[in-house]
């Protein structure tokens, strides 16, 4: 006997994805109007066509967390342009973390 749940004659857009995808993919819309629109829209595409069971988890928050940089990635890359775009994001917040403290240093002999 099958253990896969299956709805008669509809589709929810709950049925491709958690709630909680869709919960985090408002808030992102909502905090970063206009352009974050695009996020829940991506979602909404892709559970309307039918394909949003190719997606892995990582895919889904890289999009969540990245927007349309992860939007971008994971439509041309799949799961290695998630990976890339992480890396990338990752080495990123790492720079900037490297020069606030450079120019902390930096500063520092003349606060005194």
């Amino acid at each position: 006997m099958a253990t896969q749940h299956s709805s008669v004659g509809t589709s929810g857009l709950t049925d491709h994805y958690s709630i909680l995808v869709w919960l985090a993919a408002g808030i992102v819309g909502l905090l970063t109007i206009p352009v974050g629109l695009l996020v829940p829209g991506y979602f909404y595409m892709k559970a309307s066509n039918g394909n949003s069971g190719e997606h892995t988890t990582l895919e889904i928050w890289t999009v969540i967390l990245l927007g349309i940089f992860g939007i971008a990635a994971v439509e041309i890359g799949g799961r290695r342009g998630a990976k890339i775009l992480w890396g990338l994001a990752l080495g990123a917040v790492l720079l900037v973390v490297v020069l606030a403290v450079t120019l902390g240093v930096l500063a520092m002999p003349l606060a005194l």
